[in-house]
């Protein structure tokens, strides 16, 4: 097993080619067949998918996972809490951005829940949620930073357009919207709470 995990869903367009081990939810695993690319596995319920493109999913999974279509967990979440459970340290979403507004809130939380775990990613953002410590973001790696506190939070900014030392942040401060790296590197420090970091680009 690998340390990082790639997840595909329906929502995915291309996705990226790495040293990662890769699950497939639901359509998704259609998205990654189609480019070629093995999953260790494949799983949903797979109401989006014909009977003869499940076959072509199961011919790139080492494992296939059916779900039953009455389930209380999106199929984005089954795939996410059964990557976690496999132990893997980084875990990429792609597919989990745009479309239905309540999947995308329910990614969101997910990426809060596994915080420093999770990203949400798509050709133009990268979520993630961050705790307590120190985390470094090197400049041109998006345009835009944003940070929003998903608890209260106290944060500190350096290496940024706006800096920020110490600063309390509730869940209803909005202020964190585009700040720009403008140092080699911009650094978060998360002194309490937890933050949700958005990479942007226009």
């Amino acid at each position: 097993m690998k340390d990082k995990c790639i997840i595909a869903l329906k929502r995915a367009e291309v996705v990226p080619e790495e040293n990662a081990d890769y699950i497939g939810a639901d359509r998704g695993a259609l998205v990654l067949a189609d480019q070629g690319i093995r999953m260790v596995l494949a799983v949903g319920d797979f109401d989006s998918v014909t009977a003869e493109e499940l076959e072509r999913i199961k011919a790139y999974a080492d494992e296939v996972v059916v779900l039953n279509c009455i389930k209380d967990d999106s199929d984005s979440e089954h795939a996410v809490r059964e990557a976690v459970s496999r132990g893997y340290a980084d875990i990429v979403l792609y597919g989990a951005l745009g479309g239905r507004l309540d999947h995308e809130y329910v990614n969101l939380q997910l990426a809060v829940q596994f915080a420093g775990v999770l990203t949400l990613a798509d050709s133009r953002n990268r979520i993630k949620a961050y705790k307590k410590g120190s985390w470094r973001f090197p400049a041109g790696e998006s345009k835009y930073f944003s940070v929003f506190a998903c608890d209260p939070s106290c944060i500190s900014l350096q290496g940024m357009k706006y800096a920020l030392d110490h600063r309390e942040l509730k869940p209803e401060d909005l202020y964190g919207l585009s700040n720009e790296i403008t140092g080699e590197e911009g650094i978060l420090t998360v002194h309490e709470g937890t933050v949700l970091v958005f990479l942007s680009e226009d």
